[in-house]
């Protein structure tokens, strides 16, 4: 379940990530969810304040090639997922 904390350090971060807008540069596409219990799959995330509550602590960074993740947000979540066949994450996430 990805309950994510965003982080303003990058070494309290478990990974960073970029947040891109054109789709075709993601790794991931990302459907935002508004509770925990709605985030069961790897591409529904839902942001909390709480360290506790996170299952990963996230860092953005401004460059795709500075990221571990290159992530876009999507609308629904019919269109969330992975976007390349591996990925170091996909297991962790």
């Amino acid at each position: 379940m990805p309950v994510m904390l965003k982080t303003d350090s990058r070494a309290g971060a478990d990974f960073q990530v970029c947040i891109v807008g054109n789709r075709r540069d993601a790794h991931l596409w990302v459907a935002q969810v508004p509770g925990r219990a709605e985030a069961g799959n790897p591409a529904y995330w839902f942001y909390t304040d709480s360290r506790a509550d996170a299952d990963h602590s996230i860092y953005i960074v401004a460059s795709r090639a500075g990221a571990d993740l290159n992530i876009c947000y999507v609308e629904t979540r019919g269109e969330a997922g992975w976007r390349v066949a591996e990925h170091p994450l996909k297991d962790i996430l």
